[in-house]
C-alpha cells in the first residue's frame, strides 16, 4: 500500500516546474504576485482597431480647408463669426480669460 501512496514533491520543487514552465511558454514569473505591467504589456495593441473604428479625422474637408482652397471666395465661417462675437461679449462683462503674466 506504501508503494502506491508516494510522497508529494516539495515546496522548492514545485516553485523550480513552475519557473521551468513560465519559461518554456514564455510566461510571467511573479511568484511574489508583485503588481506589474505584464498584464497590460501582454494585451494587443489598442491604437489601430480605435482608429479603425473611428476612421481617419483628416478624410472630410473642413470650412478651414474649403477656406485655404478657395481663397479667392472669401469665405466666412458663421460658427466661427459667432464665436468671436461671444467672446467679445465676455471681455466686455469682464467675463473673458485673465489677461497672462508678463516676464
Amino acid at each position: 500500500m506504501s508503494s502506491i501512496l508516494r510522497k508529494l514533491p516539495s515546496k522548492e520543487r514545485l516553485l523550480q516546474v513552475k519557473k521551468l514552465s513560465a519559461e518554456i511558454f514564455g510566461a510571467n514569473w511573479n511568484p511574489e504576485g508583485k503588481r506589474n505591467g505584464s498584464k497590460i504589456l501582454r494585451a494587443p495593441l489598442k491604437g489601430p482597431e480605435l482608429k479603425n473604428y473611428y476612421g481617419d479625422n483628416n478624410a472630410t474637408p473642413t470650412f478651414k480647408d474649403f477656406k485655404a482652397w478657395f481663397p479667392e471666395l472669401r469665405l466666412v465661417d458663421p460658427k466661427e463669426v459667432y464665436r468671436l462675437k461671444m467672446v467679445d461679449d465676455r471681455k466686455k462683462r469682464n467675463k473673458g480669460a485673465p489677461k497672462k503674466k508678463k516676464q
